[in-house]
């Protein structure tokens, strides 16, 4: 048998990840929110830097002209385009994820009640899952992100991050579909003459809220892992517009969004490793946070 001290940690430990998680994303989701009032400049102003009629040029490191994490090559403050990004970011990401926590559900309740449906599902689930999701995102997305329209490629990503992942979360809805074929709520619902879909629709999709509350968070984390994996393959939403910078031509991501600013980070690396550095922690910050909030969520049930 386990010791009280023991049962105790195990009731602290969701409440601990609930905390930490929550935390880390009303953190994000504030500075998504007040991005005008608290980023330290505007993201597309570019900060030079001349010394005796010179230019030098940028990118600047941390700490100069107050860029507490230092500019990009055009002279933008790296700090302002990462909290500016988060507005992108978790719109393109949170439509994706609820998206995909749709398609679940909706699979994940008629295979859970309807037997016929079930069978079906199962063998598209099946196959679906044996497609890792940045193979199968990896060929469309490549080509979506050649569009010459920005809101095309906005709109090709998030239905391709929506069709990707949604598979182990309908298995886990029908389970939980199927566990309440047989309560005692059901019953009552179709002793007063409802039918069967009425009874799945009014009574069994509200007892799965906190099931796809779960789900949500989890796909929330899983689609800013893909477009952090896309981002260091130089994929990321929104496109690109050619720049050239000290005769070097180059593309520049259209909107501050963190998968961009990973993929151009990555590329100068070598010399300016601060502009990839800090979009790689915002997005482990922002993943933990996440999937923190998810487990808590699901050990809480």
């Amino acid at each position: 048998m386990s010791s009280p001290t023991s049962r105790r940690r195990r009731l602290r430990l969701p409440r601990v990840q609930l905390l930490i998680g929550g935390a880390i994303v009303a953190a994000i989701l504030l500075c998504a929110l007040l991005a005008p009032w608290i980023a330290p400049f505007d993201p597309a102003e570019q900060r030079l830097i001349f010394r005796g009629g010179t230019l030098v040029p940028p990118p600047y490191a941390p700490g100069v002209q107050g860029m507490l994490l230092g500019s990009d090559n055009l002279g933008r403050d790296l700090l302002s385009r990462l909290i500016f990004g988060a507005r992108y970011t978790l719109i393109f990401c949170g439509v994706a994820a609820v998206l995909r926590v749709g398609i679940a559900a909706m699979l994940g309740m008629l295979s859970g009640w309807y037997g016929r449906a079930g069978r079906a599902v199962d063998v598209l689930t099946g196959a679906w899952s044996a497609i890792p999701s940045l193979f199968f995102a990896l060929v469309p997305l490549a080509l979506v992100n050649r569009l010459g329209s920005n809101q095309l490629n906005a709109l090709g990503f998030v239905a391709i991050f929506a069709l990707t992942g949604w598979a182990e979360a309908a298995v886990r809805t029908r389970t939980a579909v199927e566990a309440m074929r047989g309560a005692a709520f059901v019953e009552a619902a179709y002793a007063v003459g409802l039918s069967r879909w009425q009874v799945l629709w009014r009574h069994v999709r509200p007892n799965l809220r906190d099931l796809l509350l779960v789900e949500a968070a989890f796909a929330m984390a899983a689609v800013l892992l893909l477009t952090a994996e896309l981002g260091f393959l130089n994929i990321f939403i929104g496109g690109a517009e050619r720049e050239v910078v000290a005769g070097v031509a180059n593309t520049d991501p259209i909107y501050a969004e963190w998968g961009g600013l990973l993929a151009k980070g990555l590329r100068q690396r070598a010399g300016a490793p601060w502009l990839f550095l800090a979009p790689t922690l915002v997005f482990t910050v922002s993943i933990l946070g996440f999937n923190l909030l998810a487990d808590g969520l699901r050990r809480r049930r």
